[in-house]
Formats: C-alpha cells, sequence, structure tokens
C-alpha cells in the first residue's frame, strides 16, 4: 500500500532555507579560507551558532506572526531583537554582522510595507536604525546580500525624504554589492566573471 503524505506548510519557509543555505555556506567557505589561512576563524563559534540558532527560533514565530496577519506583533519581536547583545566581529566574525543585517533588514522592509500600523515608526527613527545596523562593527563586512539589501533601504528611505542624491549613493553602492555577489556566484557556477 503506497500513501502520500501531505507535506504543505510544513517544510521552512523558502527564504529561511536560503538564510540557511547562505550561512551554511558562509560557514564551510570560512572553514576553508581558515584553513588556508587567509582569514582567522572567529574566537568564539560557539557564540555563531547559538545567535543562528535563537534567530532561526524567531524568523519562524514572525513567519507564523505575519501568516496569521499580526504585523505589529511581528515588527515588535524583530524590534525587540536590536536590543539583544549582538556579538562583535571579533568574537563571531562577518557571519555575526550578516545575520543582524538580516534582522533589521526584515525589519524594516515589514516597517515600511505597513505605513498604516499605529506601531509605525517615522523615516527619521527608521533611517536611525539604519544608521545603527550599518555601525562601525559593519564596516569592511565582506559583501553578502543581506548588507546589500539594508543598504537599499537606505536610500529608499531617503528618497522617501526627499534626499534623493543620497538615496542615489545608497543605491548605487546596494547595486555594487550585488553585481559583486553575482559575479562571485557567476565564477563560482563556471560562468565568466
Amino acid at each position: 500500500m503506497n500513501t502520500q503524505v501531505d507535506t504543505r506548510g510544513r517544510g521552512l519557509p523558502s527564504w529561511l532555507t536560503l538564510v540557511l543555505g547562505v550561512l551554511l555556506g558562509a560557514t564551510i567557505m570560512f572553514a576553508g579560507l581558515a584553513r588556508a589561512g587567509r582569514i582567522a576563524p572567529p574566537s568564539q563559534p560557539e557564540v555563531l551558532v547559538s545567535l543562528a540558532q535563537t534567530l532561526e527560533v524567531e524568523h519562524r514565530r514572525v513567519d507564523l506572526l505575519v501568516e496569521q496577519g499580526k504585523i505589529a506583533e511581528a515588527i515588535t519581536v524583530l524590534d525587540a531583537l536590536r536590543s539583544i547583545e549582538w556579538p562583535t566581529r571579533a568574537v563571531a566574525g562577518d557571519e555575526a554582522v550578516i545575520l543582524r543585517h538580516d534582522v533589521y533588514g526584515r525589519l524594516l522592509r515589514l516597517q515600511l510595507d505597513h505605513r498604516e500600523l499605529d506601531a509605525a515608526k517615522p523615516e527619521a527613527e527608521l533611517l536611525t536604525i539604519v544608521g545603527e545596523a550599518l555601525s562601525e562593527d559593519a564596516a569592511g563586512v565582506r559583501t553578502n546580500a543581506f548588507t546589500a539589501r539594508l543598504v537599499a533601504l537606505r536610500g529608499e528611505l531617503l528618497e522617501t525624504q526627499g534626499r534623493d542624491d543620497d538615496a542615489l549613493t545608497a543605491y548605487e553602492s546596494a547595486l555594487e554589492m550585488n553585481r559583486a555577489l553575482l559575479q562571485q556566484a557567476l565564477a563560482g557556477a563556471g560562468g565568466s566573471p
């Protein structure tokens, strides 16, 4: 007897699968570079693992809240993550900064897409949040999709404030990062750089 099992709604959301895949790929690449002596491993890799596991659970909780139409609660969960003690690059490497950029990017996207909510913050405050995410420890972080998205969101916020020249600069920076990522992907897939 052959039975089929309905697995809809039981797997990971595609964006979370992508995040975990990127994190796994980055970890493997990081380990290879560390073995080759190109970069030093984080001083406390267990901190990065704990952070990634915590964020996986929080993202799943946000997914459920969004599915239930509880956008304000989802924003509150993501906003609360801003106040946790994020590990520094010295402790957990670039991945910790990249994961923080993912959380901040998701928070900002929800805020921008749901301006009708009472919990919606003014654009000036959202720009402050972007600045918080792209603080000093983010300077020099390796090129990645989450930082590129955060920089593009900065451009979107600047544009809403009528700061078109600053917005164009942010968009160009995000495009430059995305072009570099595309070239890396093509080179890794055997395409021409």
